[in-house]
């Protein structure tokens, strides 16, 4: 059986990915053999593609961390041939693994997760960890007590998967929602996900002191870098600011005084956990739960395939908003 994979191969130095045509035995070896109808697009994935950073650790390789399929053999998984299941997250898959960007996926059984009776398989994969590591970002704020009460909430990198998805999830818990981007064309969507109010990313704080005036009673940041440092220097006392990106830096450069003089605490959050080890909050985003994304279909949107390795370059380029759900052969 032959079927097409995007495989990132690292040649005289550089890292370049192409469309090629493979076979099972090309596959990295597994109890379940998975055909692929959607994958999606993270921010990650993209620099996996396009051989930016290092988050592939093995070539040549197959990127690709999140994928919902149809199983063609279970092997002794006790999986049934046809059911429909995915695959996410995790220290291995689309990274030391082949991965999702595959019409045909092989992995070990203990990474698959069976998507319920009835679950839409783009719903799945729309959500999946963009979703979920926001949801993460929203209950580590309810847990310390962030309520919307006390204040706005800022939302930086708001067009992007993760960022829009926060946007929806505060929101619809009636937060007032502030997104931050750098986009001036992208006002209306974000509004419609659910911001109150937009500002331009240079304008997250006053100035460059390193305290300026009290302006958000918490914030959830999609972008690292000088952003970061803008947030938690205009951050109210005892803020909190849940961090989980780096599109615009990796190294943050800011002072102590955010935190011994307003007690703002600065959390990391890690999403990147298989569907089969997430608990109560991956439950709380299906239909009729507290974290239930409400315009999962205005974030995510569909590409074929055959368009993937150019949707990465425009993604890197930050010329993308929402969440991209790969389809196959459909």
């Amino acid at each position: 059986m032959k079927f097409q994979a995007i495989r990132l191969y690292s040649e005289g130095g550089e890292r370049r990915s192409r469309l090629v045509e493979q076979s099972l035995s090309d596959l990295d070896p597994g109890e379940v053999v998975i055909k692929s109808r959607y994958a999606a697009v993270n921010y990650k994935d993209a620099r996996a593609v396009t051989g930016v950073g290092n988050v592939v650790s093995r070539f040549p390789c197959v990127p690709g961390v999140e994928v919902v399929g149809t199983v063609v053999d279970p092997g002794s998984s006790g999986l049934k041939p046809d059911q429909l299941v995915t695959v996410q997250g995790g220290r291995e898959f689309g990274m030391r693994r082949d991965g999702a960007y595959s019409e045909y996926v092989r992995v070990p059984a203990d990474w698959v997760g069976r998507v319920p009776p009835g679950s839409d398989g783009f719903y799945v994969v729309g959500m999946g960890l963009a979703a979920y590591t926001s949801a993460l970002a929203v209950d580590e704020l309810l847990q310390r007590g962030v309520r919307p009460e006390h204040g706005p909430v800022l939302v930086t990198g708001g067009t992007g998967g993760s960022s829009s998805f926060a946007i929806d999830l505060l929101a619809g818990l009636g937060f007032h929602v502030v997104a931050s981007t750098g986009k001036p064309g992208e006002h209306d969507y974000l509004k419609k996900i659910g911001a109150a109010e937009v500002v331009a990313r240079d304008a997250i704080a006053a100035g460059d002191k390193p305290l300026e005036d009290q302006r958000w009673a918490a914030a959830i940041d999609a972008v690292g870098g000088a952003p970061l440092d803008a947030l938690l220097r205009s951050m109210k006392q005892r803020g909190v600011v849940c961090a989980f990106g780096n599109a615009a830096g990796e190294e943050l450069k800011t002072s102590i005084y955010p935190f011994i003089l307003r007690g703002v605490s600065l959390v990391g959050i890690n999403g990147n956990h298989p569907v089969p080890e997430r608990g109560e909050v991956w439950q709380r985003m299906m239909p009729g739960g507290d974290l239930h994304p409400r315009h999962i279909h205005d974030i995510c949107y569909t590409i074929p395939f055959s368009q993937l390795l150019a949707h990465c370059d425009k993604l890197i380029a930050g010329g993308v908003r929402g969440r991209a759900v790969v389809t196959f052969g459909q």
